[in-house]
């Protein structure tokens, strides 16, 4: 099995084949200004957005993920090579994904229920005291230019990354966040993200400012 670089679907990819064969098709195009790095990743992240959507279903190489049965590789420089579980070991990228999110609202990025989540009301960073230690989404932006938002993030503990944030940040942005059931593992909340940022990009023609 390669490593996770110079890419990380890598693994993934390769136990598709030793499972199921060689046969994968390949599609490509280029959107305008694709050599800009912030605008590709931000319509990246708007495909699988809608992929999740439309299909209601995760793609099987993203997010760190790996089919059942198998183990993921480390980046070289640590030098484990994943392949096959053997009997007891478990892998938790194996695990199913978060489902689509509802894309209530989807075009308001602000709003107290963008994207069907149960967002808090938004407080100066300067206040990012006394947060849960719960995984959860959050978004932050400045009142005075709402639209794009500043940032959207994921962490498994909203309390520790957000005093990160007021820490770095201009403490006058405001932020809000959702606490999400499903963000018990990494690649969950990473799927949720990417929606949010998807939606932002199809809502607002743009990537957060200091997204990517």
């Amino acid at each position: 099995m390669p490593y996770t670089d110079p890419h990380v679907a890598a693994p993934s990819l390769w136990a598709v084949r030793q499972e199921y064969g060689p046969d994968f098709q390949v599609s490509v195009t280029e959107p305008i200004d694709v050599d800009q790095r912030r605008r590709r990743l931000a319509i990246e992240e708007a495909l699988i957005a809608v992929y999740r959507r439309e299909s209601g279903e995760n793609t099987t190489a993203n997010f760190g993920r790996i089919i059942e049965g198998y183990k993921r590789s480390s980046r070289r420089e640590n030098g484990f090579t994943g392949g096959k579980l053997v009997e007891g070991e478990t892998e938790p990228n194996t695990e199913p994904g978060a489902g689509p999110l509802l894309w209530t609202d989807a075009e308001e990025p602000t709003s107290p229920s963008w994207m069907g989540l149960n967002w808090t009301e938004p407080e100066p960073l300067a206040n990012a005291y006394g947060l849960p230690t719960e995984p959860g989404v959050y978004r932050i932006w400045d009142r005075e230019e709402p639209e794009p938002l500043e940032y959207i993030g994921q962490s498994g503990n909203l309390k520790n990354r957000l005093y990160q944030h007021r820490r770095n940040r201009d403490e006058d942005l405001v932020f809000s966040y959702a606490l999400i059931g499903e963000g018990d593992v990494k690649h969950k909340r990473e799927q949720i993200e990417t929606d949010l940022i998807g939606a932002h990009w199809l809502a607002a023609d743009s990537a957060p400012r200091d997204q990517f």
